[in-house]
């Protein structure tokens, strides 16, 4: 089934913007906002069987270009989708604010939260 999803979110005067979409049983995942996102950094997970022999968790690889840190959130959506699709997923991810401060980097986590679970209810109700 191909799927091709866009979500959007303001917060801290700006506009994150989220991308799925489907590659076979895999999923692809952008999320930046809507005046510099840029490629900062990329998370690959793909599910496995849980080490503790109890449910599907993930394994998770990550690239940063230098000085970003937006693998806090890249990794948040690779590992959730692939565990809950039992797949593999990448996410990449660049959001920029200038002097961003860290309330705002919480604002933007929280934000962030809200797309990812905008995503995994779609997910699901599309299996």
């Amino acid at each position: 089934m191909e799927l091709n999803r866009h979500y959007e979110a303001q917060v801290c005067g700006i506009t994150l913007l989220c991308d799925v979409i489907s590659m076979g049983r895999d999923y692809t995942i952008c999320v930046r906002d809507d005046c510099c996102g840029h490629v900062g950094s990329t998370a690959l997970s793909v599910s496995r069987p849980s080490l503790t022999g109890q449910g599907i968790s993930a394994t998770t690889s990550v690239m940063n270009c230098v000085g970003h840190k937006d693998d806090a959130i890249a990794c948040r959506f690779a590992e959730a989708v692939a565990v809950q699709q039992r797949c593999t997923a990448v996410c990449t991810c660049g959001v920029h604010i200038d002097g961003i401060t860290l309330d705002q980097i919480q604002e933007i986590l929280s934000a962030c939260e809200g797309l990812k679970t905008q995503v995994l209810r779609d997910l699901a109700a599309e299996s």
